[in-house]
């Protein structure tokens, strides 16, 4: 056991947490808001949809290892197994950048006929933010193991503020310079305040790895068993961004030439504040659920879970309020043209809220060796949500798509968060008797 692993939220760091969550919104909103008032409304939509396709490539990139490294680092720090701990770093690294480099050879050949068949015009910008993917997907991983290391708020900060904030400095430096600020250099800017980032998440995971881990010989043998249980969590990770992201694509496809894309991404970025909120406490939160559930102190993991689900409640409750009182405020700063996205922006955020507020119990099921159900019902929420949004979306644009996503979303993460309190609750009970 180590008695170095801290197993008790702190509530300035959770407030910490919460304040870089807000401060990444708002950062990121103001970029997008830039964006959308500088870029012809095709450039904005061709933007949005390059970034919500690089999200899914880049949760299939990272092959699931960056979800096992919050139990997998945990565990080897716990046991001190130093080996085991260097082998999986190096394995990982190794693994993540491969694939990355496979996914950008068929993004550049597959996905160009695939598009050309679906008759959907190709912008050169979607090949351009492609090129980063290694970056953003070994960003990932490392942003997964500093926090893993103890470094939790200087990982977050780095993730969270520093990222979308050069990001914002460089669309400044380009929009006042004598380049022209379309959508492919806004992705090379986002590109590029990747690259930094995943720099400065290396240099601080070389500060705070374990003294004793890096003179031990790697030991990589069973290297694939990490595989074999990354990819469980793996396909949860894509089905959980796909429920995110699909809607984007799917309003390309059904309908191109009109503004119903650019205003569905706009509802979505907003929506989003409260999802960065659940999953920046799920990666505070974990790694002390991991380390409670390997100790059998079942009774303090279901207290940690409690207290996580009473902040992310009251947090939802504000910002639901805020979307309902100041929605069509909100969507002005966009512009005009965005203002009867209203209607979707408030089925959008129903949806993110039960997602932020059962975004745990997916992990906790899974790190329990509950695969099946989870992905079962994940899948199930996925084809879900590609028939109601491909038949709602046809009808009623934009508004189904929403409906869509929400519906599917309440539905899945609602019956995950049932079955992974009454495993808990019978484990509680057990150790009790």
């Amino acid at each position: 056991m180590n008695q170095d692993f801290s197993i008790q939220p702190q509530n300035y760091d959770s407030a910490v947490l919460f304040g870089l969550s807000l401060s990444n919104f708002g950062l990121m909103y103001f970029a997008h808001i830039y964006l959308a008032t500088h870029l012809t409304l095709d450039a904005f939509e061709d933007y949005s949809v390059a970034i919500s396709l690089v999200n899914i490539l880049s949760t299939l990139a990272t092959l699931g290892l960056e979800k096992s490294a919050l139990r997998l680092v945990a565990l080897y720090i716990e046991r001190e197994n130093w080996p085991r701990l260097r082998g999986y770093w190096l394995f990982s690294l190794r693994a993540i950048f491969l694939f990355s480099i496979v996914l950008m050879g068929f993004v550049s050949a597959g996905l160009t006929t695939w598009l050309t068949w679906l008759a959907i015009d190709f912008h050169i910008g979607l090949i351009i933010y492609t090129g980063f993917l290694p970056i953003i997907a070994l960003c990932l991983f490392a942003l997964e193991v500093a926090t893993v290391y103890g470094r939790q708020v200087w990982a977050l900060f780095l993730y969270r503020f520093l990222l979308p904030a050069s990001y914002l400095l460089m669309l400044f430096a380009v929009g006042n310079s004598p380049l022209t600020l379309n959508d492919n250099t806004a992705l090379i800017c986002l590109g590029s305040a990747w690259s930094l980032t995943l720099c400065l998440l290396g240099a601080t995971i070389r500060s705070a790895r374990p003294v004793a881990a890096w003179p031990a010989k790697a030991d990589t043998a069973r290297r694939f068993g990490w595989l074999k249980r990354s990819l469980p969590l793996l396909l949860s990770s894509l089905l959980m961004t796909v429920l995110v992201s699909a809607g984007t694509l799917i309003l390309k496809i059904l309908h191109p030439s009109e503004a119903m894309v650019g205003t569905y991404a706009v509802a979505i970025q907003t929506s989003s504040l409260i999802g960065l909120i659940g999953t920046s406490t799920n990666r505070y939160y974990l790694p002390m659920l991991v380390v409670l559930m390997e100790r059998q102190r079942y009774a303090e993991a279901f207290a940690l879970l409690g207290k996580r689900m009473r902040l992310i409640a009251c947090l939802s409750v504000i910002f639901f309020g805020i979307v309902v009182l100041y929605g069509p405020s909100i969507l002005h700063l966009f512009g005009a043209k965005f203002d009867f996205g209203y209607p979707t922006l408030l089925v959008c955020a129903a949806g993110a809220v039960f997602h932020s507020l059962f975004s745990d119990a997916p992990y906790y099921l899974q790190f329990m060796g509950m695969n099946r159900l989870v992905l079962g019902l994940m899948g199930t929420g996925v084809i879900m949500l590609i028939v109601l949004a491909s038949w709602l979306g046809s009808r009623y644009g934009m508004l189904g798509v929403a409906v869509s996503y929400a519906g599917s979303t309440v539905l899945v993460f609602v019956g995950l968060k049932v079955v992974a309190s009454r495993h808990l609750r019978s484990l509680v009970s057990l150790n009790a008797r």
